[in-house]
């Protein structure tokens, strides 16, 4: 009878264990479409030949007269932007028509209207100001889509480990209450023994989904980034393939007013997803086996930790790109500004 006892509550904790198996599967099932979904759910912009057709990066010769020229009138960040942007003829251009017109005038004579060629000149670099801004804002919304497409995957695969993780300890708690209550019932009808073998199903239950929490491997998911942001700033190929050439010019070369030998932007963030790589995997490794991580390949298999580490290098790099806004203001301002000695030119 004691036999019979222990053997109905096993197998009604394992029923107990089949059902909440069984509903979990189909939870998950669901769960794992949507996060199907996000994860396909690719930034369909194309950032890479918005202006590209109009003009290119052109670099300033150093030691020439255009750079003696230009040095006098514009500052080292106002002149790396307009080397970006493809105005350097331009701007020399400008600067010896702001010259020619100048002395032209007679002195004690109010400023004259600017020439139709100035006005021309002064519109053409306009115009590719604002195509250099179209091409930043649509490289910065690139990436900040990227941001908060692995940010939300993250965010999905975080809440199901964490619902995981909940059910299986309300399970364990179940198990543990159902076998402390059968088992008091037993000894109030005086069969120690039967009470004594549910406390052992009880605990073996409890121990069970204990060992299983602490094997579980965190969840993962299937995401693709076949037009990855990040494999360019790694690899420094001499084009990109997702940049127009503006900012792709604008992130490799040296920086400008920093103390020590220049590094250009690309170098530095390699230089920092190094450490934050190098700092994951050794956390990982020491709690368990490593998973490699594609980070600037087509994509793999990511778990939460691996798309937050993805978010922040993506965020990084939107930050220094959203920073050329300042260094485009600055060439803005310095174009519009008087020279020393010189009225403004409207």
């Amino acid at each position: 009878m004691n036999r019979f006892y222990c053997v109905a509550a096993s197998h009604s904790l394992l029923g107990g264990l089949l059902m909440l198996s069984a509903t979990s599967c189909m939870t998950g099932r669901r769960a794992s479409e949507a996060l199907q979904r996000m994860a396909q759910d690719q930034c369909a912009i194309d950032s890479s030949h918005t202006s590209g057709y109009v003009f290119r990066p052109a670099a300033l010769l150093a030691g020439s007269a255009d750079e003696t020229l230009l040095r006098g009138r514009y500052g080292p960040r106002a002149l790396q932007m307009a080397q970006a942007v493809g105005l350097i003829p331009l701007l020399v251009q400008l600067t010896r028509l702001e010259a020619t017109e100048s002395s032209a005038l007679p002195a004690g004579q109010p400023e004259a209207a600017p020439s139709t060629t100035y006005l021309a000149v002064r519109q053409r670099i306009t115009d590719q100001l604002q195509l250099a801004t179209a091409d930043i804002a649509t490289a910065a919304a690139l990436l900040d889509c990227d941001t908060k497409r692995a940010t939300l995957t993250a965010t999905l695969l975080t809440r199901r480990e964490n619902v995981r993780e909940k059910r299986m300890t309300i399970s364990a708690i179940t198990i543990g209450a159902v076998a402390i209550i059968g088992a008091s019932l037993l000894n109030l009808h005086e069969r120690h023994v039967a009470a004594d073998w549910l406390h052992v199903a009880g605990g073996l239950g409890e121990g069970g989904l204990g060992v299983l929490a602490l094997r579980q491997k965190p969840p993962r998911i299937a995401y693709l980034h076949g037009r990855n942001p990040l494999r360019d700033i790694w690899e420094r190929p001499d084009q990109s393939t997702q940049f127009a050439p503006l900012v792709w010019f604008y992130l490799n070369q040296p920086k400008t007013g920093v103390t020590g030998t220049p590094r250009s932007v690309a170098a530095d963030l390699r230089e920092r997803w190094e450490i934050l790589i190098a700092l994951d995997a050794v956390g990982k490794r020491a709690r368990k086996p490593h998973h490699e991580v594609a980070y600037f390949g087509e994509g793999g298999d990511y778990d939460a930790e691996a798309l937050t580490l993805r978010a922040t290098m993506v965020g990084q790099l939107e930050t220094e790109i959203r920073l050329m806004n300042n260094d485009l203001t600055i060439l803005l301002n310095e174009i519009v500004s008087p020279k020393k000695g010189q009225a403004p030119r409207r």
